[in-house]
């Protein structure tokens, strides 16, 4: 008798939540709405620019429903924006293709995904940013997409998953002459 005492105004606070939980309607106009983060530009939604990496690898969510942060997603992991792979692009430290710890979480996740999947194929790009000739850029650039791929390939993904192109300094997502811009531009991006 004790615990069903304890357990009573537990239970008086979870059936009325359970009731508004059941009796909640959406409409089609908004069944059909996401907020989409934009992650091309150099500044987040409070103005502050995006430096590295963001989230992680947190165990496998290569499509089998599961998500990052203890939500579900049933559909295609490439597109769930809580699944590892919604890393696309890793961040390099000036005139640098060593691969940051942040970097190598995220292409755990790819490599996974692509062992997996053996018919997709990544494309991996090399950026640079504006500093440096032309020639040494493309250079620099194809030697982070190759980081990059090397990475994957000691991971285990065959190196016919992959295609390895350097636009050195010619595609900048950040157009400013500074630092902030510079590090947004130093970039590999990961292409499905």
């Amino acid at each position: 008798m004790n615990k069903l005492l304890k357990t009573l105004p537990i239970l008086l606070m979870i059936i009325p939540l359970l009731f508004l939980g059941a009796c909640s309607s959406t409409s089609e106009d908004d069944t059909n709405k996401a907020d989409v983060e934009d992650r091309t530009g150099a500044t987040g939604q409070n103005g502050e620019a995006y430096e590295g990496q963001t989230g992680g690898y947190n165990g496998s969510a290569m499509g089998d429903g599961a998500a990052m942060n203890g939500q579900s997603y049933s559909g295609d992991p490439l597109s769930d924006p809580n699944s590892p792979l919604s890393v696309r692009t890793i961040y390099f430290d000036y005139d640098s293709s060593q691969i940051s710890t942040e970097g190598q979480s995220a292409l755990n996740a790819h490599a996974e995904f692509l062992s997996l999947n053996p018919e997709q194929v990544l494309t991996i790009e090399g950026h640079t940013d504006e500093r440096g000739t032309r020639e040494y850029n493309l250079s620099l650039g194809e030697r982070r997409a190759q980081a990059v791929a090397d990475f994957l390939m000691a991971s285990g993904v065959p190196a016919q998953q992959m295609k390895v192109t350097s636009f050195g300094e010619e595609k900048p997502v950040a157009l400013d002459h500074n630092e902030s811009a510079w590090q947004l531009n130093r970039r590999v991006e990961l292409i499905y």
